[in-house]
């Protein structure tokens, strides 16, 4: 039983570190790495792994389902929102596959009945939350190279270039999720409609209200007339002030966000060193009723600790 939990835990690693991976990608050196490697003499045809192909298997098998396929078209905005490269029908094999596994592994480790929820709900809802994760830390790294890449289109315009042209010309050799959005932005004005609605359509998708100012801004500049240059310089010198004050504040309340880290993990942490030291103690826990009472009572406590000192620490700019 023992070498079969570790087995289920080691695979439900794997694969929980092949999600990690995949949302979070690669550093931005290796990204300009293999980008490099397409220009460089020799094969240029780099063959999938096998993990890869195996995706594109599962992904193309759950297509053939169409209840299943209408259930994974539920996260397409999320993984837009979060720029991952997979279909939705792969990312639910993935959550399917993370279930199933961190069942096997609680159903060995916990009661049976325990486990199985317990590990369904994990597995399931875990890759969620690292989806979500991904799209926050996407939206801030967002907000903190808006002002940059607005310096360099204002560069592009006082040399003479027109507004389209000045941001291809930012954005060129650029990977960021600035990047990514305006070149998006500048595709879809290329096929149809004006680039001030496509830059709209991405500051709904990232979420971003500085980008809204930036499309109301070259729209009253369209319509009143005036300096596009001087209304571009405007909008970078807000956002780049407004950017400070953000990472001030930031830093200011660090103290209060690490202490509301250290009072959630803090009865995790002592639960688990528990569980490891003395499993027979804490197994009256899912044993009992009571036992299962009290968990359930903690989980829920636990949960209204968390969200009350998220909202304490968390300050809007």
């Amino acid at each position: 039983m023992t070498i079969v939990a570790l087995l289920a835990g080691a695979t439900a690693f794997l694969i929980f570190f092949v999600v990690v991976e995949r949302l979070f990608g690669r550093t931005p050196m290796q990204r300009r790495l293999a980008t490099l490697r397409h220009y460089t003499a020799g094969d240029r045809q780099v063959e999938e792994s096998l993990l890869r192909r195996l995706q594109h298997a599962a992904g193309d098998f759950v297509e053939r389902s169409p209840a299943l396929t209408r259930l994974a078209a539920r996260a397409e905005p999320k993984l837009d929102q979060a720029a991952a490269k997979m279909r939705p029908t792969e990312w639910l094999v993935l959550r399917g596959t993370i279930a199933l596994l961190a069942a096997l592994a609680l159903v060995v480790l916990l009661h049976p009945l325990v486990g199985l929820l317990a590990g369904l709900l994990l597995g399931f809802f875990g890759p969620g939350l690292l989806l979500s994760l991904r799209i926050r830390r996407r939206r801030q790294q967002f907000t903190d190279e808006l002002p940059v890449l607005l310096q360099l289109v204002l560069s592009a315009l006082r040399s003479g270039f027109t507004l389209q042209q000045a941001v291809d010309a930012a954005v060129r050799d650029d990977e960021g999720p600035v990047a990514e959005e305006f070149s998006r932005a500048l595709s879809e004005a290329r096929i149809n409609g004006e680039f001030e609605d496509a830059l709209q359509r991405a500051g709904d998708r990232v979420g971003s209200p500085e980008l809204s100012w930036l499309v109301l801004a070259l729209r009253l500049q369209r319509e009143t007339g005036g300096s596009l240059a001087e209304v571009m310089q405007t909008t970078a010198e807000t956002l780049r002030e407004r950017a400070y004050l953000r990472r001030h504040v930031r830093s200011l309340s660090a103290e209060g966000r690490i202490s509301a880290y250290v009072l959630v993990a803090l009865p995790l942490f002592a639960t688990g060193l528990l569980f490891v030291a003395r499993r027979e103690y804490m197994a009256v826990l899912w044993q009992t009723a009571i036992g299962i009472v009290i968990l359930v009572v903690a989980a829920i406590m636990v949960l209204i600790g968390t969200l009350w000192l998220r909202a304490v620490t968390k300050i809007e700019v």
